[in-house]
């Protein structure tokens, strides 16, 4: 395979989510499938945590004070919107690529957060493909390498569906 490239949509998490980088991240995952998904919907719908982004959102991400979420804590409202769910931590994405089903991954040390979120898109040989629901870019290029690095520095976190 030379180059994958899923069209999956692009959605800012502004103005609305200032740090609701990955509830942004998985509506657009979720619009990829086909479901009928809005960013400030799930927001609201996530789980809440008070220090344990495993359990729910620690912060509020609708303002600029708010932190994370991990897949952990995201599971059950993917499974209610796609059918299923896939907590993909430290797993081949390129497999979950090539079987036409965007990632969402958690990456460190991008945009001055020490935790973002950004959908994975596809890979060729060399590189891997995300949107940036940040900066709103499509289909952004990144080495293998580099994205190891800035992935590797959040645990390997990333979801999907199956």
């Amino acid at each position: 395979m030379e180059k994958l490239l899923l069209d999956v949509p692009l959605i800012s998490q502004l103005p609305e989510l200032p740090t609701g980088c990955e509830i942004t991240a998985v509506t657009m995952m979720l619009r990829y499938k086909g479901c009928n998904a809005d960013k400030v919907t799930l927001a609201n719908e996530m789980p809440r945590a008070t220090k344990d982004p495993n359990n729910g959102y620690v912060g509020d991400p609708f303002t600029p004070d708010g932190w994370t979420i991990y897949p952990s804590a995201l599971i059950k409202l993917v499974e209610h919107y796609a059918g299923n769910a896939v907590d993909l931590t430290a797993a081949d994405i390129e497999k979950q690529l090539t079987d036409e089903k965007p990632v969402v991954v958690w990456v460190s040390s991008m945009h001055g957060f020490t935790v973002h979120a950004l959908t994975l898109t596809g890979f060729d040989k060399g590189h891997f493909y995300y949107n940036d629901p940040w900066t709103t870019e499509k289909d952004v290029k990144i080495t293998k390498l580099a994205f190891h690095n800035i992935w590797n520095g959040q645990s390997r976190r990333a979801i999907s569906y199956s």
